[in-house]
């Protein structure tokens, strides 16, 4: 009685408003798009039942969050009053909605050694809501959750970092810790599952979080909802961009790029075209492959041995990383199984994947520069800056040649003309796919000043020459419009 008639949160960047009505109050939620780290997307709390919750410092009763849920749900008479979802024009929202299929949940992770507990491994994508993964954690009560995502920057600090629900509860809604938003809104819908009736399959909360949160967020939630541990099974992205910047050469940098951008090219092409097709990517010829997705499927399933072998603590294992590492995930275990652990990473060798070398210095400005177009190509504009925010230290150290590489190389490598001379070099199918149009001449010819600063051809990522001859063909006459 004592709440306002209407209670509303305005989050940044609105795409999607929804109103939910009851007879006592009103509530408006503005959510956000989501972000790759999902930690946008936790801004859009429980609807009406966390955001009334927060005006008593804790969640919502379990009466409030039911009578919150039964206004969205199907009645037969009279007619509901349910949830208005309004899409505005400026774009549409990042999260797709993705339903359960009927199968047998995730893949099984055989033990291959003695005392081993069975795993279940699930793949997610990083942008949409399945709760496939989530819904296994609440029904079987796994003992550990491996997540290749951390829950905030101190969850994903270091690999094998463990969260536990009572711990981090008590030290922050009752002894009052600060803590990332993040944290503390999963602790607080984690808590209001644990209040729910059981089995959540008929809880109308739950089913208000499966359709407001991504994947990552109900798999955190549910495994502090059945008090498994929550350990991190990755690497801390740190330590991946500053691998990715110095480990190759600035050769097999420039040669990635090119990959990408001949992929990009073919994706573009119409499904049914034989030519859509794009050609399986190793790590034995591709940068980003190696570091950013192989070399991390080695920790993730070193982690979730650990988990499997640790001793004193019955239950099973729950592994959920991103749909990119689910092969390498399966294939390195199958490799362990069928090598009776032989196989697996040697102490030394994980120890060497999660050291974070310093930036070498040689050709640095054009190995950010290269870095940065590459992960534009392969990655959201989010993760982009994510990971310059992760190197703004070594940005700052830019330094008289190197900030001139850094801005000649990133203009060069940013323009059209580079993508089409490398695409070119890397995969001539998709360079004709790109051009095939183009008549009386030839097109591979026009574009030898952006082949001749490619470092796999002997250049260093620019040159004055190229950045002029690039700046004057793309330049426009507009002298015809002039008035007469």
């Amino acid at each position: 009685s004592r709440l306002p008639q209407t209670v509303t949160a305005r989050l940044p960047r609105r795409e999607v408003r929804t109103c939910i009505e009851t007879p006592a109050r009103r509530v408006v939620l503005f959510a956000c798009p989501v972000s790759p780290s999902f930690h946008s997307a936790m801004a859009v709390t429980a609807a009406a039942a966390c955001v009334v919750g927060s005006r008593s410092g804790g969640v919502v009763p379990k009466m409030n969050a039911r009578s919150v849920s039964r206004v969205s749900a199907p009645r037969a008479s009279p007619p509901p009053r349910r949830s208005r979802v309004t899409t505005h024009a400026t774009r549409v929202p990042s999260v797709n909605f993705v339903d359960v299929v009927d199968s047998e949940p995730g893949l099984l992770l055989s033990p291959f050694r003695d005392g081993m507990q069975k795993s279940l491994l699930f793949g997610v994508s990083h942008m949409t809501n399945n709760h496939e993964a989530a819904e296994h954690i609440l029904a079987t009560r796994p003992r550990s959750v491996v997540v290749e995502t951390g829950l905030c920057k101190q969850h994903s600090a270091a690999r094998g970092t463990v969260f536990n629900f009572d711990e981090l509860f008590a030290s922050i809604h009752i002894g009052g810790a600060e803590v990332e938003e993040a944290l503390s809104f999963i602790t607080r819908v984690a808590h209001q599952l644990r209040l729910e009736e059981q089995p959540l399959a008929g809880s109308p909360f739950w089913a208000h979080m499966k359709t407001q949160l991504p994947a990552e967020a109900l798999v955190y939630a549910a495994a502090f909802a059945v008090d498994a541990r929550l350990v991190f099974g990755d690497r801390p992205k740190e330590t991946t961009y500053r691998r990715l910047v110095s480990t190759p050469t600035l050769a097999e940098l420039d040669q990635t790029f090119a990959t990408q951008s001949a992929r990009n090219y073919r994706l573009l092409l119409p499904e049914n075209d034989p030519a859509f097709a794009v050609p399986r990517v190793s790590g034995e010829n591709d940068a980003f492959q190696r570091v950013c997705i192989e070399e991390r499927d080695t920790i993730l399933a070193h982690t979730i041995y650990e988990e499997a072998c640790a001793e004193g603590i019955p239950g099973t294992v729950v592994a959920v990383v991103g749909s990119d590492h689910l092969n390498g995930v399966t294939l390195r275990w199958r490799e362990m199984v069928e090598s009776g652990g032989e196989s697996r990473a040697s102490a030394s060798e994980i120890e060497n994947l999660l050291t974070s070398p310093e930036t070498t210095r040689e050709h640095v400005g054009a190995r950010l520069a290269i870095m940065q177009r590459l992960l534009g190509l392969r990655c959201t504009e989010s993760l982009v800056a994510d990971a310059f925010i992760a190197l703004e230290t070594d940005m700052n150290k830019l330094v008289g040649d190197e900030i001139i590489a850094f801005n000649a190389t990133s203009e060069i490598y940013g323009a059209p003309r580079m993508l089409l001379a490398a695409a070119g070099e890397a995969d001539q199918e998709a360079f004709d796919c790109a051009v095939g149009s183009a008549k009386n001449g030839d097109f591979s010819e026009t574009l030898a000043p952006m082949r001749a600063v490619r470092p796999v051809n002997g250049g260093v990522g620019w040159s004055e020459d190229a950045l002029v001859w690039l700046r004057q063909t793309s330049a426009v006459d507009l002298s015809c419009l002039r008035e007469k």
